[in-house]
């Protein structure tokens, strides 16, 4: 999915906007309340963005933001 979101914003506003285009649905798979769920991981650029400034890490002009469910299992 490819979206436009203003310059100097972060992943948090790209999470607002996919929710504001797609609806409750992207809501309640993403947010737990007013976070992100403990079940995904998110990434810009391949690198975890717990790595970098997590929800306030700036997203530029062609960065790529990847949402992944947590696999678990043994």
């Amino acid at each position: 999915m490819e979206i436009d979101v203003p310059e100097g914003s972060t992943i948090r506003n790209v999470i607002d906007r996919i929710i504001e285009l797609k609806g409750e649905e992207a809501r309640r798979l993403i947010l737990d309340g007013t976070r992100v769920s403990g079940n995904l991981i998110l990434m810009l650029n391949r690198r975890d963005v717990d790595t970098l400034d997590g929800e306030e890490t700036r997203v530029d002009e062609g960065d790529t933001v990847t949402m992944l469910p947590h696999v678990q299992g043994g």
